[in-house]
This record gives structure tokens, C-alpha cells and sequence, in this order.
């Protein structure tokens, strides 16, 4: 109050110590603030990591630029002026000009040699000598069906089309136009079949072009930073295309496209947790996995409580001593009893059952029961006395009086087991075995893993999807948390 009153007085130095003071609560609140969020994000950085590998697809984690966020290299879909071509070896029919008439060549051995006749006139078998036509048509005695067309191979690069054949469109390559504006087109998915003349003409509309998404890059020109879109790359030079005119293309000399920056956009991928859900049969394994961690948790809790309600309200002989005995057996560990329980199971049959997993927490937890007994401490004896007197049995106290009392830390105990269940995978791993229809999430993921080691993203995608309940529990029930973990013997 007298460093508050000093700002309003004509002392100088107490007006100097309050503003000293104010300016070191405010900066020691700023470092713990900072302190606090740096401890934060170095908590849940691992949690980002995975929901942003998860939303990303195997192209994008394949990027060596690519960044932590879920994006993808922003591309432009180019359409290049060049037109696609098909090689093709055009077999054609040889004919020959004679006369003003076209004529057929045939293959015909004469003279030891196979020789290019043109037919004349099928009827009297009359043919020209297409390497001597000057000695005129001879007549020749052969049977013209048993010849063949003399063929000419012509190496040939066709434009392709999209050509609409019988309300069917086709891309076909142009062998050939006629002047009655027919042509002749091959079927570059099965050149061995002939060509097909059709009554179409080619329309230059239909050329199918080149098209292709180029990446965009942030490339500096002439002291500006403009958007382009790699068309080619080589070693010290590149050719770009601008979005905003494709037509002209931009060739750069001296220039390294990998010391370039991309351009990026956000892209996410949430089919990747559905290719997770089924790969990794998702429903069934929560199923169970849920089975056993609702249900052992009713069975850790009720027993703990009952437990615990016998050593808080009962003179037990050697009470305390039970009680020791008890908590000692936490520091037991549990590889110590794995071999002998597992035979005891096996014998009666409960392996590669949910049994195992379930069963053995309804005798209740050394953890648990210390957890209720403490809280259970804190309830006056009064209640009991009063519910007593009132003509109620010790269950009817306990219904009545001591779980709405202790209905806290219950249900803390419940949270802690059933979250140790749904996480635990070597009990599950032991005693399930082989059994696929009995397998639990963790079990389940551990084998996904293995498979789709490559695959980062399914595999953080399955990962988030397995802890989506814990994640879940311990948001709605963190009040319920932190009770559990301070709940002492402290009088009520």
C-alpha cells in the first residue's frame, strides 16, 4: 500500500522501488509462462508428430523437402502444345499406277526368285512386271489365290486422337486421309491388328496432348521472386512454364532446382486411418480390448473395495500385519509368479482366452486396496455408528454409507486399472497367443507395425486410433486423476 501510495506523492524513489517491483512479478510470470509451454510442447511433440504423419501420404513422407505440417508440392496442370505421337511400322499393301488405275502387287516366283507382279486382269491371269514396265502385260499360269500382297514397311510416328467410334471413344493413331475424307487409324493397345479405315475425318480438336501436373517452385528473376512451374530439369539449367502464360516457356541458365523452395499447400489424408481400421481390423480388436479392460476394472474395483472396507472397518487380528503382507507384495515382481500362473492356466483350459486377462483381477490389487483403505480412513467412524443404530448390516453400511462416500476414489481406481489394461501388451501377448479372434490393440498393433514398417503413416494412423479411449479417459477424467493421486489418509 505505501509502495502504491508513493506513485501519488512527489518521492521519486519510492515511485522507482514500485515500478522495480512490478517489472519483476511481470517478468517472472512471463519466464514461467514460457517455462511452462516449452515443458508442454516438448510433452506432446511426439503426440503432434504422429496426428501429422499420420494425415499424410506416402509421396508426401517420400519428399525430402517435405515439412512436418500436412502439405503437399502445389503443382500446375500443364497441357503441353505438342500433341502425342505413337511409333508405328505401317505394313502397307504395294500397288502400282498403271494406266490411270491403281493395281495390286503380288509376290511371284519366277525364275528362281520371288519377283513383284501387278495384276492386270484376274479373269486371263494378266500381270506387268513392276520392275520392267516397259515390256508390258504378260500372262502368267497361276493360281492368284495362292499369292500374296507384296507388303511395304513403312516406320511411321502417328499423331494419337480421341476418335468416337460407335458412340465409344477410342484413342487411335492417324495412319492416313483420303481424298473422300475417310482415313485409316491403328489401335496403339494392339498394333498386330490390321488398320481400319473409317468414314471420319481427323479433327485437330482431338489431339491428345501431353499433360502433366508440374511442381511449383518460388524461383528468382531479375531481383523478383516469381511462381513457376518446373517443366525440365538439368543439371545447371532448367526450363519453367509461368501458370500465367503457358505458352511461352522460360529457360534459366546456372540455376539448381534442389536449391530452390517449393511451394506448398495443405493436404491431408484422413483415408489413411480408414486403410488402418481395415488392415489392422480395427472393430474387432477394440472389441476385446474393451471387454477386457471394462470388465477387469469392475472386477479391480469391487474387490478392492471390499478389501479395503474389511481392513478400515473390521477388528481383524493382526490386521495391520495382513496389510503389510499385502503391500509388500507389489514389490514382488511379476516375472517371478509368470511361469506358475501360466501353467495354472493352461491347465484349466483358459489360454488363448480373454480369461486370463479378466479373471484374476477380481481378487483385488495391492495399489488398489491401498488407494481405498487410505481414503476409506477418512470417512468418520460416526456414519457407521448412526447407520448401525438405524438396524443396517455391515453390507448395508457399506452400500449405503462408505461407496457414496468413497465413490471418488473407486472411481479413480477403476480409471487407473482400466487404462494399465487397455495399454498392456505382455499379458495379453502370453497368454492369448496365436488366437487372432481373442487378439487386443496392443498385441494387434505391435504385429501391424511389423508388417507396414515402411509405412509410417498407417502406422501413426493406427497408433492414434489405439489411443484414442486413454486419450479420451484422461481429458473427461482428470479432475478424477489428480483425486486419485493425492487421496492420503488427510481427516475429510
Amino acid at each position: 500500500m505505501n509502495r502504491l501510495m508513493s506513485l501519488f506523492t512527489n518521492n521519486p524513489a519510492g515511485r522507482r522501488g514500485y515500478l522495480k517491483y512490478d517489472a519483476y512479478k511481470y517478468i517472472g510470470t512471463g519466464m514461467l509462462f514460457m517455462f511452462l509451454v516449452l515443458l508442454a510442447t516438448v510433452y506432446l511433440s511426439p503426440l503432434l508428430y504422429m496426428g501429422s504423419t499420420a494425415l499424410k501420404s506416402e509421396v508426401q513422407l517420400s519428399d525430402p523437402d517435405d515439412p512436418i505440417i500436412p502439405q503437399g508440392a502445389k503443382t500446375y496442370h500443364y497441357v503441353s502444345p505438342d500433341h502425342e505421337s505413337f511409333k508405328y511400322t505401317y505394313r502397307r499393301p504395294v500397288t502400282l499406277e498403271y494406266n490411270g488405275e491403281e493395281m495390286p502387287v503380288y509376290e511371284v516366283i519366277a525364275q528362281g526368285q520371288i519377283l513383284n507382279y501387278a495384276l492386270v486382269d484376274a479373269e486371263t491371269a494378266l500381270f506387268i512386271d513392276t520392275g520392267n514396265i516397259e515390256a508390258g502385260p504378260v500372262e502368267l499360269d497361276i493360281d492368284i489365290s495362292s499369292l500374296k500382297r507384296a507388303i511395304e514397311r513403312e516406320r511411321l510416328e502417328v499423331p494419337l486422337y480421341d476418335v468416337d467410334v460407335n458412340g465409344e471413344t477410342k484413342r487411335l493413331g492417324l495412319i492416313e486421309k483420303y481424298e473422300d475424307g475417310s482415313t485409316l487409324w491403328m489401335d496403339p493397345e494392339n498394333i498386330n491388328v490390321e488398320p481400319v479405315r473409317l468414314p471420319i475425318e481427323a479433327n485437330p480438336d482431338n489431339l491428345v496432348r501431353t499433360e502433366s501436373d508440374l511442381r511449383l517452385y518460388h524461383v528468382p528473376i531479375d531481383g523478383e521472386t516469381k511462381v513457376l512451374a518446373l517443366l525440365e530439369s538439368k543439371r545447371n539449367s532448367a526450363t519453367f512454364v509461368d501458370p500465367d502464360n503457358p505458352e511461352e516457356l522460360i529457360k534459366l541458365d546456372d540455376i539448381r532446382v534442389r536449391g530452390l523452395d517449393s511451394v506448398w499447400e495443405l493436404e491431408f489424408h484422413p483415408e489413411n486411418f480408414k486403410d488402418a481400421i481395415d488392415q489392422i481390423e480395427y472393430f474387432r480388436l477394440f472389441r476385446n480390448t474393451l471387454i477386457m479392460s471394462v470388465i477387469g476394472g469392475f472386477g479391480a474395483m469391487i474387490s478392492a473395495t471390499l478389501v479395503a472396507y474389511g481392513f478400515t472397518r473390521f477388528n481383524i487380528p493382526y490386521g495391520n500385519i495382513l496389510f503389510l503382507i499385502l503391500l509388500a507384495t507389489i514389490m514382488l515382481p511379476p516375472q517371478v509368479t509368470q511361469i506358475p500362473t501360466y501353467i495354472v492356466f493352461r491347465e484349466i483350459g483358459w489360454i488363448g482366452t480373454l480369461l486370463p486377462l479378466i479373471v484374476p483381477h477380481f481378487f483385488a490389487n495391492a495399489y488398489n486396496v491401498f488407494l481405498l483403505r487410505q481414503y476409506m480412513m477418512g470417512i468418520p467412524l460416526e456414519l457407521d455408528d448412526a447407520a448401525r443404530v438405524d438396524g443396517a448390516n455391515p453390507l448395508q453400511i457399506l452400500w449405503h454409507v462408505i461407496i457414496p462416500e468413497a465413490r471418488p476414489a473407486m472411481v479413480a481406481a477403476y480409471l487407473f486399472h482400466f487404462l494399465f489394461a487397455w495399454n498392456d501388451f505382455q499379458q495379453p501377448l502370453i497368454y492369448i497367443g496365436g488366437n487372432e479372434d481373442n487378439q487386443v490393440l496392443a498385441v494387434g498393433l505391435q504385429r501391424f507395425t511389423q508388417i507396414y514398417s515402411s509405412q509410417q503413416h498407417l502406422m501413426m494412423a493406427a497408433g492414434i486410433l489405439t489411443m484414442l479411449v486413454p486419450l479420451a479417459v484422461f481429458f473427461l477424467a482428470q479432475r478424477i486423476f489428480m483425486q486419485g493421486v493425492v487421496i492420503t489418509g488427510v481427516e475429510k
